[in-house]
């Protein structure tokens, strides 16, 4: 996988605290603040701090063996969504309770533990559930969970794998016609075991806030049209493939229908899980890379090499579609 260009030139702008400043100042006033000149003062440095200590932990991930990587990506993605939060919360962080993880996993693993069916609890407060308010105005429920294998499904980067793998088809690839009109293969129905007329009447009644989906005039395919320009990093409840730089439709019921889970919260969870594997179940991890008797190392190291080039990405698409 090979990325066009580096993601990380969008941050470049922000490396100047005349820049970071206006920036924040405009955000704030977005938000009605009184002294947004004054307050995006006091945040100018710590944007800039956030974003280069975010880069640092990715740029030593790079480096770093396959074992040690979640560790050093998590804690570079904690950064960035730092930074993030500060456009829409000038005050972050005004308690002790939005620092930690916001997110728990089972303490001691079983004998027969797997990693894709863990889950992962969100909790009352912590980054995860700042982060969704803030930014995407949701607020996740106390006791929630997560499971690996649901999230990595939802990653289309990963399709290929999961069909190599078990046959598994989770995802069906969009062709863009332009920027709000996507094409959907003939027989995308079939996944669903709906008949094309159900497959209409199903699809447009989940979505019909954001798209709509009809035939193509010759009927050799679907048009799925978008209400407005898709974002790469907002475009639920599709998922966006950053190496093909399209749009993939879910064909998964539980996907389709379950709450609204934008990506950067899916590879912030299984970071957070990989990440505590690494650190606490140090026996597991190691196994894992030198025995070879899992079948989950292939989706593990691949998702490793997609959340080290896609989130610097999205969060630099995020921030540059704020300024």
């Amino acid at each position: 996988m090979m990325m066009q260009h580096d993601a990380w030139t969008l941050f470049d702008m922000f490396f100047s605290s005349q820049k970071t400043q206006h920036f924040l100042s405009k955000q704030y006033e977005k938000l009605n603040m009184e002294d947004s000149n004054g307050k995006s003062f006091d945040n100018t440095y710590g944007f800039i701090y956030y974003i280069e200590h975010g880069k640092k932990y990715y740029k030593l991930a790079d480096l770093a063996p396959m074992e040690l990587k979640p560790v050093l990506l998590f804690y570079g993605m904690t950064q960035l969504m730092k930074a993030c939060i500060l456009c829409a919360d000038p005050e972050y962080p005004d308690s002790s309770a939005v620092l930690a993880h916001g997110l728990s996993t089972r303490k001691r693993k079983k004998r027969s533990y797997e990693f894709l069916y863990d889950e992962v609890k969100v909790q009352k407060t912590g980054l995860f559930n700042h982060f969704c308010e803030k930014l995407f105005h949701m607020k996740h429920v106390e006791g929630e969970k997560f499971t690996m294998i649901h999230l990595l499904q939802t990653l289309p980067e990963l399709s290929p794998l999961f069909k190599q793998m078990n046959g598994d088809v989770n995802l069906i690839k969009l062709r863009k016609e332009n920027e709000k009109t996507f094409f959907l293969p003939s027989k995308s129905n079939d996944h669903l075991h709906l008949s094309e007329e159900r497959f209409l009447e199903y699809t447009n009644s989940l979505f019909s806030a954001k798209f709509s989906i009809d035939w193509k005039e010759d009927h050799s395919g679907f048009l799925l049209r978008s209400n407005e320009a898709l974002k790469p990093f907002d475009c639920f409840p599709l998922s966006y493939h950053l190496f093909e730089n399209t749009y993939y439709l879910p064909v998964d019921r539980d996907r389709l229908q379950s709450p609204e889970l934008n990506e950067f919260m899916v590879h912030y969870v299984i970071l957070y899980n990989l990440s505590m594997l690494s650190r606490y179940d140090t026996e597991w991890w190691s196994e894992l890379f030198h025995t070879y008797t899992s079948e989950e190392l292939p989706y593990i190291k691949q998702f490793l090499n997609i959340t080290a080039h896609k989130m610097p990405y999205l969060f630099g698409e995020m921030l540059q579609l704020r300024n």
